[in-house]
C-alpha cells in the first residue's frame, strides 16, 4: 500500500490495529452469562409476540425491547474523539 501511494506521489500511513484489544481479554464471568441469558431470552419473547425491528437493552435496571428507529433517531451523530 505503501509503494502504491509513494509511486502515485501521495503520503500514506498504514497502521495494524490488533483486534485483540477490541475484544475483552478476560473469559466471561457468571454475571455476564446470566446477562447475555436474559437478553437473549428477552429477544426471543418479543419475536414470539410478533414484534420486529426492535433490540433488547437494560433501562432504569430492566430488560425492556427498545425501537431500533428510535435509537437511531436520538443516537448522537458524531463522536466525541476525546472520548
Amino acid at each position: 500500500i505503501n509503494e502504491y501511494f509513494h509511486k502515485q506521489g501521495e503520503e500514506a500511513t498504514v497502521k495494524y490495529i490488533d483486534p485483540s484489544y477490541m475484544i475483552r481479554s478476560v473469559p466471561a464471568n457468571a454475571t455476564d452469562t446470566l446477562y447475555c441469558m436474559q437478553l437473549a431470552q428477552n429477544a426471543v419473547h418479543g419475536t414470539m409476540a410478533g414484534f420486529t425491528g426492535f433490540s433488547v437493552g437494560l433501562c432504569n435496571n430492566k430488560t425492556c425491547l427498545l425501537p431500533i428507529p428510535e435509537m437511531v433517531l436520538t443516537s448522537p451523530r458524531q463522536m466525541n474523539p476525546q472520548g
